[in-house]
């Protein structure tokens, strides 16, 4: 029986006034599949459905659907809080490692959730309503989401975005933007990171963290990217020498650093512009340390060529302390969730100090991403904090603008 017509008869039942609907999906299996073969990748997710049977109630029904999804039935909720409840519980459990031949692999895994009061409702826009949610968990990054009715007038506003990416390239819609980077010893500038902006003359500003996953799924990433290391390079070379040699940096996505086509499409811009390797950073999330075969090898690369790499927002993905012996990396950017409530909090501030501890003791260097005042400058420097970033010392700014701070700037 497909899972749309269990939903059907669930909600046809005397029970359906009170029915939650949970849509989990495995969000890593192709990677797992990747590293350790179908043999293994394929056996954790009956062992995850095993799992999930024992922590369900005996009225509830589980079903796989899709390659990588399960849909869970939940009767009998009082309200949405039980359903929460319901989730969390299961995030804690699936997300543990599972013993398959020897490897311990764990499911990344995301969940959209909906609830359903009316009996007799429609079961494809409760399962649409769930998908959405999921869809919304996943381009916000987080593990949770319940189903919310603004969730899908985004959804429906971003659609068709991936084909007007192309045609702001084309007609100068987007621009890139400085953010100044200072030593936190003398808070002298020693570079800035680049970030794109993109000003739509139909939908106005168009956030980054909306427009990047949208060309990241869709292709147009190879061509963001190549657009904004040549703007970045040659905008770099009209920045004045006050400073001295100024380095720049570039994000990168996870999906191009296993692309071997980053290394030639870094060493054609730095020929054309003819900036120094050792004036470029590449920043990469944690996110892509998760297949080190593939990233390592290109990441190494690039090092060896003399180009920096930098790993942004450490702290919040899902890299492994086994990956230091081995990080091809230069640097680490403690995300500014933990720096800015450092002050606060002494939770917060052991987690800084640790990273602080931990990347010097194999050779990295640490940028403080989040500063905001004085104080938090101080105190990092006291921890001896490489670098610092954060609205203290700018907010991002165009390139005229940047070029003014430059020479206005006294630290």
């Amino acid at each position: 029986m497909t899972f749309l017509r269990v939903l059907e008869r669930a909600l046809r039942d005397g029970a359906a006034s009170s029915l939650g609907l949970i849509v989990a999906s495995v969000e890593n299996l192709d990677q797992l599949t990747s590293v350790f073969g179908y043999g293994k990748a394929l056996p954790l997710m009956t062992l995850m459905a095993e799992k999930l049977k024992t922590m369900i109630g005996a009225e509830d029904t589980i079903i796989r659907f899709g390659e990588a999804k399960f849909g869970i039935l939940v009767r009998g909720l009082k309200n949405e809080g039980h359903l929460i409840l319901a989730v969390n519980k299961i995030l804690r459990e699936i997300r543990r490692s599972f013993d398959i031949g020897g490897e311990a692999l764990a499911a990344q895994v995301r969940i959209g959730a909906t609830a359903s009061h009316d009996r007799g409702g429609d079961p494809d826009i409760m399962l649409q309503q769930a998908e959405t949610a999921l869809l919304a968990a996943r381009q916000d990054n987080k593990n949770f989401l319940l189903y919310e009715p603004a969730q899908a007038s985004r959804l429906r506003s971003e659609f068709g975005l991936e084909k007007e990416i192309e045609s702001a390239l084309e007609h100068g819609e987007i621009s890139m933007f400085y953010q100044p980077k200072v030593a936190a010893s003398d808070l002298c500038p020693v570079g800035a990171e680049a970030l794109m902006r993109w000003s739509s003359p139909s939908r106005g500003f168009v956030p980054p963290d909306v427009f990047i996953p949208v060309a990241d799924e869709t292709g147009y990433i190879e061509s963001l990217t190549w657009f904004g290391i040549n703007a970045a390079f040659r905008q770099r070379n009209d920045w004045p020498d006050r400073w001295g040699a100024l380095s720049v940096a570039i994000n990168v996505t996870p999906s191009l650093v296993e692309q071997a086509d980053l290394e030639e499409m870094l060493g054609n811009a730095k020929g054309l512009w003819g900036v120094p390797a050792d004036q470029i950073t590449i920043e990469v999330t944690e996110n892509a340390l998760l297949r080190p075969n593939e990233s390592f090898a290109l990441l190494n690369a690039l090092r060896e060529a003399g180009t920096r790499v930098s790993i942004d927002d450490f702290g919040t993905g899902y890299s492994s302390l086994s990956y230091f012996n081995n990080i091809p990396a230069d640097e680490l950017k403690i995300d500014k969730s933990f720096v800015m409530k450092m002050l606060d909090d002494d939770g917060y501030a052991r987690i800084v100090r640790t990273i602080i501890n931990l990347a010097h003791s194999f050779g990295l260097r640490v940028t403080a991403e989040g500063v905001e005042d004085r104080e938090t400058a101080d105190a990092l420097a006291a921890l001896d904090c490489d670098y610092l970033q954060g609205f203290f010392f700018s907010r991002p700014l165009p390139q005229t603008e940047f070029i003014a701070w430059l020479n206005d700037y006294e630290p």
